[in-house]
């Protein structure tokens, strides 16, 4: 009796149990009936959804149904190379590539072709990058994008990948395309000029940072962007050219007694005596113009 009994819990038990292809066929007919309900939203809510295990599932089976969801496909691809899912994301591309006609969608799929190497060769140890052919492939693939084409995010990202592989020409061309596209620039001139202190290149630095003093004339933005400007060409070692860019400049800030007493600095340092002089004697009239009246007695009092 007691045997009869386990063979048949055993029974239910095998009964109950789901395979995954199941499971899957059951995911499939849900996305279908809800496709048929409101599909709309279902699509929406999709693209819209942090991509984990059940959206992947879920979009994929989607795209069964509508293969020329082109924006989903899209999404899921980019998810697909962040998780280096690679081939599952050519396939994507690829279908994308042979089937949308839209402008818009082929430029992010190209987007997405060119940034796969650089994924893929992030995964390597730094030590190992540089003799990687990824790394060849992966600026190759940099080289082959043009930043006016690119979003706003992906502007962001190509700034990125180019500092990584060493070409703050291109990462600069990225920000100068965001600070186009922005109404307060200065700070993508900022990053800019950062980009290239820290390659060492003094005098494309400091021009970065004189757009962006003046893209934010009259502020003390612009005063320290200045001061950053003359500042690196004089680290650099080309202080007569940071002379020459601070007489160009200097009008706005002849009533700033530090900057007065930098440019005087400055002007030292490059052995400019007539110059120094200058600035001294415009600092000291400006100190005397600060300094209260001397206290007398009153008139008439002894």
């Amino acid at each position: 009796m007691s045997s009869m009994r386990s063979d048949s819990i055993a029974a239910r038990e095998r009964r109950a149990v789901i395979t995954t292809a199941e499971l899957l066929a059951l995911g499939v007919m849900v996305v279908v009936v809800c496709w048929l309900i409101f599909p709309r939203d279902l699509a929406d809510s999709l693209r819209a959804a942090e991509m984990d295990a059940v959206s992947l599932s879920y979009s994929n089976a989607w795209l069964r149904a509508e293969p020329n969801d082109f924006p989903l496909r899209l999404l899921l691809a980019e998810e697909l190379i962040e998780l280096g899912r690679f081939d599952e994301a050519y396939e994507q591309l690829d279908y994308v590539a042979a089937n949308a006609g839209s402008d818009r969608f082929l430029l992010r799929q190209q987007w997405l072709q060119a940034r796969m190497p650089f994924v893929a060769l992030m995964a390597v140890p730094p030590e190992y990058r540089h003799d990687d052919p990824l790394q060849e492939q992966a600026l190759e693939a940099l080289l082959a994008l043009r930043p006016e084409d690119l979003d706003y995010r992906q502007l962001e990202r190509y700034a990125e990948m180019a500092l990584i592989l060493g070409r703050p020409d291109r990462a600069v061309a990225a920000y100068h395309q965001l600070a186009e596209r922005q109404d307060n620039p200065a700070g993508w001139y900022r990053r800019a000029g950062d980009a290239f202190l820290a390659r060492g290149r003094y005098q494309e630095a400091a021009q970065e940072y004189l757009l962006a003093m003046g893209a934010r004339a009259g502020t003390d933005g612009a005063r320290d962007d200045f001061l950053t400007a003359m500042a690196t060409l004089q680290a650099g070692g080309y202080l007569d050219q940071a002379l020459r860019e601070a007489r160009r400049y200097e009008r706005a800030f002849l009533a700033d007694n530090e900057v007065l007493f930098r440019l005087m600095k400055l002007a030292q340092a490059a052995g400019n005596a007539q110059r120094a002089e200058y600035y001294a004697s415009l600092l000291l009239r400006l100190r005397d113009r600060a300094a209260p009246a001397a206290i007398g007695p009153a008139e008439g009092q002894p």
